[in-house]
């Protein structure tokens, strides 16, 4: 049985612990440097002696932990750097004072953060979540050997590594805020919307709750661009060489005759189409063909759509054929002239802000408030549909015991740290014990907040005698 602690993460003593608590890592920001004046050398190495427990196994009692240490401290030796005459840098042998305990399965599954500490690995392997080569193991000091692969339950990861599950009424007590706070926004915003959208694209972040998320401005990013793409091939084929000849029709008949018609006439072509459709025009004008007197889509498209055979002259061929090769190229053109526009139109996905829609605020709804004492009865009846968040604050999933949809615990990334001699696959949370912790130049293994000095002093202590 491991024994009991009381205030461990107490910040006035300022132990630091094997843990990922939160007030550990404040202990370790503000902990001084351990200061060695005016004590005796037994002092020194008590002081040394409960710094370091503190953190390598406080779990075990004294009597427990020198059953377990070995004076005999391992590490590599460069002999032939120390052969050819190089200066091989130290090695920092107090280190592995504690190496001793690294093979002990509560340890290695802290270190492969597979827990968040020495004392709730133990819980998980107590309940009989870790497996060591495929058979469940429910010793905690289960020394590991190399080549052993140990694995935990991914849902005891998770839990371990995420955010804490808050209960019912504080999720329903956060949701009410944020509803609040979305009414009054979308109130604002149908207002205002002009205004509203100028002040999301100047306000920082950290003062617009409302602000996408880096993930969901991409998102809006890239569906904006697909609806210009999809806008795009829409255009792209309703473009015709009947609806081009339509559209040249039109403008002359509107130009008010013949003789006004010049190619700057035809104005929704580019500069360098309009020379040809004044061409099609003149074609069209020179043979007097009825189509001039006629400008509906039906009778161009049968001009157009008619074969060889089915003119009356040979005249009327050649002409449609004229005309057929002329609006292929305003065709092509015009197509590559969508193209570029589109092109220019799309948004890169380092943008800031997408560009004012006008219906941006008509698509905004209120939201229904919450009905607590309903939903306490019944969690199922709670409905939040917030665009940042679907479900109750934190309980998306209430069968998880952790928080949904899962978010790591805070200053995880403080606690990131893994050795060299386990190789691990938070994929499957799965990993391997490759070899026991060894001591290099420059170098140990066995993961310490505390510098050698202390560990020196430490060793000292168990080892009764000096270095």
């Amino acid at each position: 049985m491991p024994r009991k602690t009381k205030n461990m993460f107490s910040t006035a003593r300022g132990r630091v612990r094997a843990s990922m608590n939160k007030y550990n890592l404040f202990n370790l920001y503000k902990k001084p440097a351990i200061n060695y004046q005016g004590k005796t050398l037994y002092q020194q190495k008590w002081l040394a002696k409960a710094e370091t427990r503190a953190y390598h196994g406080e779990h075990l009692t004294e009597s427990r932990w020198k059953e377990l240490f070995k004076p005999n401290l391992e590490s590599v030796a460069q002999l032939d750097a120390s052969l050819k005459g190089v200066d091989v840098p130290e090695t920092p042998l107090p280190l592995q004072t504690y190496a001793a305990l690294e093979k002990r399965l509560e340890f290695a599954l802290f270190r492969a953060m597979f827990a968040s500490s020495i004392r709730q690995a133990r819980q998980f392997i107590l309940s009989g979540d870790v497996k060591v080569n495929g058979i469940v193991i429910k010793h905690p000091s289960f020394p590991l050997q190399s080549g052993d692969m140990f694995s935990v339950s991914p849902e005891k990861v998770l839990f371990a590594l995420g955010r804490k599950k808050p209960s019912v009424e504080e999720a329903i007590r956060v949701d009410k805020k944020q509803i609040a706070a979305w009414n009054g926004y979308v109130s604002s915003a149908k207002s205002s919307p002009r205004e509203v959208w100028e002040m999301k694209k100047t306000k920082p972040k950290s003062l617009d709750p409302f602000q996408d998320s880096v993930e969901d401005h991409k998102e809006n990013v890239k569906k904006f661009n697909k609806s210009i793409e999809k806008n795009m091939t829409k255009t792209q084929r309703e473009t015709s060489r009947e609806s081009l000849l339509s559209d040249i029709l039109s403008t002359a008949s509107s130009a008010g005759g013949s003789e006004s018609v010049s190619p700057d006439s035809f104005t929704s072509f580019n500069n360098t189409d309009r020379q040809k459709a004044f061409q099609v025009f003149n074609y069209l004008s020179d043979a007097k063909h009825e189509l001039l007197d006629k400008f509906s889509v039906e009778d161009t498209k049968a001009f157009i759509t008619k074969k060889s055979n089915e003119f009356a002259t040979q005249e009327e061929a050649k002409l449609a054929l004229h005309v057929k090769q002329i609006l292929s190229e305003l065709v092509k053109s015009r197509m590559e002239q969508i193209r570029l526009t589109a092109e220019e139109q799309k948004l890169p996905e380092y943008v800031t802000s997408l560009p004012y829609s006008p219906d941006f605020a008509s698509n905004l709804t209120y939201h229904q408030k919450l009905d607590k004492d309903a939903i306490m009865e019944d969690e199922s009846k709670a409905v939040v549909n917030l665009p940042w968040q679907k479900g109750l604050f934190g309980r998306q999933d209430p069968s998880k015991s952790y928080f949904t949809p899962w978010l790591p615990r805070p200053f995880l990334g403080c606690f990131a740290v893994l050795p060299s001699h386990i190789e691990v696959s938070f994929s499957t949370c799965h990993a391997v014990y490759l070899r026991d912790p060894i001591a290099r130049p420059n170098q140990s293994e066995v993961v310490t907040p505390l510098p050698d000095h202390v560990h020196e002093r430490a060793y000292m202590y168990y080892a009764r005698k000096g270095l």
